[in-house]
């Protein structure tokens, strides 16, 4: 005689779904336990701090000539990557791993923020200490302004370079063929200006490496100097919100899945 075995009942969505409506007050009290506790766990959380401080951004036309809207973007946004740039995150690093306010496997990115508004940058720093927020927000423009004076200065170095090498190349095409001198240049000799061409070449290109992108005419100014915010910032507080909800959720799906409820029912 051959034993039967017996058959697995196929798993069905539906009856999970009738399940659900019909301890619909289970979703609920979970729910909002989850939200209650997100929001004690938020409340136990030390307060997270801000300091800003705006740089305000000037473009010099007459100097500029005229720009396209989206040139005048371009250049905007490559003063912004002037201020955040590589070696100003590094130092602004490095101050914090030295006072103690961040640790050396930390990301800065979730330290440092620099946020474009119209023609102004706002440099902005979260820290659990405001004192160090306020501190690293002050060394921070004050690296940016300087690293923007620089690259205004070789950007100026670059203008010069590129009209003193336009008059030497005039120079070299106007050089006599018979000896008779056409005009007046400050290198006469065919080999010395070849050399002096090369090398002011070679200025140029150091000039416009050092200028990052940056131009003449362009201006800036620290229109808030780094200050504190009043309150804490709470923009965290609906992320513990939610994932306590999602929690919530989560569980009282696994309990009516289970038919915990059900059960419970049945020998209450």
């Amino acid at each position: 005689m051959t034993a039967r075995i017996p058959m697995t009942p196929s798993y069905n969505p539906l009856d999970d779904l009738n399940a659900a409506l019909r301890n619909w007050w289970l979703i609920v009290l979970l729910m909002t336990a989850g939200v209650i506790l997100g929001w004690i766990f938020y409340q136990i959380q030390p307060p997270l701090y801000e300091a800003r401080a705006e740089i305000a951004l000037n473009i010099d036309l007459s100097r500029t000539g005229t720009l396209s809207d989206k040139n005048q973007d371009i250049l905007i946004n490559t003063t912004g990557r002037v201020m955040a740039s590589a070696a100003i995150m590094d130092d602004l690093r490095q101050q914090a791993v030295q006072a103690g306010w961040l640790s050396s496997d930390s990301n800065p990115r979730r330290v440092f923020f620099i946020e474009r508004k119209a023609e102004s940058f706002i440099l902005r720093v979260q820290h659990r200490n405001p004192q160090a927020a306020l501190a690293l927000t002050d060394r921070w423009s004050d690296l940016a302004l300087r690293a923007l004076e620089s690259a205004s200065l070789h950007a100026l170095q670059v203008d010069l370079l590129e009209r003193y090498l336009d008059g030497l190349t005039v120079c070299l095409q106007q050089q006599p063929a018979g000896g008779v001198e056409i005009n007046p240049c400050p290198v006469q000799n065919l080999s010395t200006l070849q050399a002096e061409i090369a090398a002011t070449g070679e200025q140029l290109l150091s000039a416009r490496a050092s200028a990052r992108g940056i131009i003449p005419g362009i201006r800036f100014t620290l229109t808030q100097p780094a200050a504190l915010l009043p309150e804490p910032v709470q923009f965290q507080r609906s992320t513990y919100l939610l994932a306590g909800a999602l929690m919530g959720l989560v569980l009282a799906l696994m309990a009516i899945h289970l038919r915990l409820p059900d059960r419970l029912l049945k020998r209450a």
